[in-house]
């Protein structure tokens, strides 16, 4: 299983708010609503229901990740369903101080080796568009 390490994205809340907001979907999309128009058009096809995030990928159609585990103030998974290969998402908490924690996403892939060079730029492009959903969210 290779994995894709999103960028790091430094957020302006404690530790145990975004993990508490990673962890618990449900209040999304009040969030989202609220969010200026030029934050609403970068997260355009991605939902937030319950305990899942459903999102458009390119080649792939409509991706469904529901939270697989959840440790305290550490990492929230996701694993993907309705996809053709085994896909999982972690979210990556550290505190950076008092009032600020990093984010850092990383997407999970079974691949065959061959096929790397030819979709791994994508995936990695993901992954780091992923850490860019949760600065527009926490700004």
């Amino acid at each position: 299983m290779a994995t894709y390490t999103g960028k790091p994205v430094t957020l302006p809340r404690p530790i145990g708010q975004i993990y508490e907001r990673v962890a618990d979907l449900s209040q999304y999309r009040s969030l989202v609503d609220q969010l200026p128009e030029e934050h609403r058009e970068k997260l355009n096809g991605v939902e937030f229901d319950g305990d899942c995030i459903r999102m458009e990928a390119p080649a792939i159609g409509q991706l469904v990740f529901k939270i697989s585990e959840r440790i305290p103030t550490s990492r929230v998974s996701f694993s993907a369903e309705g996809c053709p290969v085994p896909l999982s998402l972690s979210v990556n908490l550290k505190e950076a101080g008092e009032d600020s924690t990093i984010l850092t996403p990383a997407v999970k892939i079974e691949i065959p080796p061959m096929l790397k060079p030819f979709i791994g730029n994508k995936i990695q492009e993901a992954a780091d568009k992923f850490g860019e959903v949760f600065t527009s969210i926490f700004q």
